[in-house]
């Protein structure tokens, strides 16, 4: 392969490549070309728990990649799992952890914040039980949200 006209996306696609070829999604993900000092940060997933069996396999793997492309000499490298207290962003992390505890920022005319048990989320919003009460808040009105265990 070798350094092509933009080495971050030559670097992006082997991220993704070793994350299919095993199973994985990413999660996030951080590359900084600095020379000798580059880094590359990634944050796999996958349905269920990611181990440390995971991380190593998926480290193996992307170096071997790395390795194979040849045009990032010296690189550190840093694989791990979103962790408990992961950050839900989209419709697909929020029904995926119904059930889950989570805490939730929105702003309904002021800032608010709802921290208990993700009842549902659907096509257009998510229920907690924060205190004792079903709050309903719709995606439009989520500034922050993760898990908190």
């Amino acid at each position: 392969m070798g350094i092509g006209l933009d080495p971050k996306k030559e670097y992006e696609d082997l991220i993704e490549t070793a994350a299919e070829m095993l199973g994985f999604s990413v999660y996030e993900k951080s590359i900084r070309l600095k020379g000798e000092n580059s880094s590359i940060s990634v944050k796999i997933d996958k349905m269920g728990v990611i181990s440390v069996e995971d991380c190593e396999r998926y480290s193996r793997e992307l170096s071997r990649l790395l390795d194979e492309n040849g045009s990032l000499p010296n690189f550190s490298l840093e694989i791990s799992s979103p962790g408990l207290d992961r950050k839900l962003s989209n419709k697909d992390d929020f029904v995926r952890f119904v059930n889950a505890p989570v805490k939730v920022v929105y702003d309904d005319n002021g800032g608010k914040c709802a921290k208990g048990k993700l009842l549902t989320a659907d096509e257009n919003s998510i229920v907690v039980l924060s205190d004792g009460r079903e709050v309903s808040i719709i995606y439009g009105a989520i500034t922050r949200a993760h898990l908190d265990y």
